[in-house]
């Protein structure tokens, strides 16, 4: 009677150890007060509107630096800033890694841009570009999935990375880009996230993908949650590909690097404006989608999906 006892509960801890992952673990896991709360700390007054090498940026890099330190994010470098220098102005990329970083491994990438465009106006009433959807959303999106996956073990490598000088020319992330490249890291593809505060107007829970036509990504995204990437003609007519953190990853290392979104033209009227301000943002659909993204992204390495280029983005994206 005792070995059935031990076989059954051997039985329970293996079945319990093997159970897949599932959607609502993910959302119990990312909950609407923590995005909440993380969103309007980057958004805030205080951090001035995160221009890049400004000291409101410096806040937002030293949030994001305890964030990391609070939950396991080991930097990728022996700090997780990567420096750049523009003219005569130094910035830098934070980034880090989630868990032992194996050289002969795939590595996954997921970044978002940190800084906005700052101060302006002095003289106007509201003079701070707080930058709450242009992209604390996508940066609060980094973070969030960043924590969710610190908690498991993964067969392949996987950065974050919030990226600088997104404002002035994509300078950021071509530059990690760039690096990574002459340190023979190999990218097996990026997941980028760039303004997720509104409902886009397909429904609920929904995100667009850039060079949707690029990848096999979409679809291998749709396969775990049906419907959730969608195809928009204005990321098409607009270049979005080409406009976000993404590119210089596509460009510099021929792998599939996209950028997932909710701002569809239509939706948000205060894109590069005063007004962009954390209030203004759907959190809980914004939540959704950010669970939604840590879910498929987490099916994704656990099934060690590969994703391919299809075309080429400058023809059909």
């Amino acid at each position: 009677m005792k070995n059935v006892q031990i076989l059954i509960l051997t039985l329970f801890i293996t079945s319990c150890a093997t159970k897949p992952l599932s959607l609502e673990e993910v959302q119990e896991s990312i909950t609407v007060t923590e995005t909440e709360q993380i969103l309007y700390t980057l958004a805030s007054d205080e951090m001035k509107g995160r221009e890049s090498a400004s000291g409101g940026y410096q806040m937002a890099a030293d949030f994001v630096t305890n964030f990391f330190e609070e939950n396991g994010i080991e930097p990728f470098y022996p700090a997780y800033k990567d420096s750049l220098q523009t003219k005569e102005v130094w910035s830098y990329n934070l980034v880090g890694s989630l868990g032992k970083f194996e050289q002969n491994q795939p590595t996954i990438l997921i970044g978002a841009h940190l800084d906005h465009i700052g101060v302006k106006n002095e003289n106007e009433e509201d003079p701070i570009f707080n930058g709450a959807n242009d992209n604390a959303s996508g940066s609060t999106a980094v973070l969030q999935i960043a924590k969710f996956l610190a908690t498991k073990e993964w067969n392949q490598n996987v950065l974050v990375a919030l990226f600088a000088d997104e404002e002035k020319g994509l300078r950021g992330a071509a530059h990690l880009a760039q690096r990574l490249k002459e340190e023979g890291v190999s990218l097996a593809y990026m997941v980028n996230f760039e303004m997720l505060g509104a409902i886009l107007t397909t429904g609920e829970n929904q995100v667009y993908m850039t060079g949707y036509n690029l990848s096999d990504m979409p679809e291998k995204m749709n396969t775990y949650a049906p419907e959730f990437v969608q195809f928009l003609p204005e990321a098409k007519q607009y270049n979005l590909f080409r406009r976000s953190d993404n590119y210089s990853f596509y460009k510099i290392h021929n792998i599939p690097a996209q950028t997932l979104s909710t701002f569809d033209f239509k939706n948000y009227d205060y894109y590069h404006k005063a007004g962009d301000e954390a209030e203004k943002l759907d959190v809980v659909n914004m939540n959704k989608v950010i669970s939604t993204s840590a879910y498929v992204l987490a099916k994704m390495l656990e099934d060690e999906v590969s994703i391919s280029l299809l075309s080429d983005p400058l023809v059909t994206n």
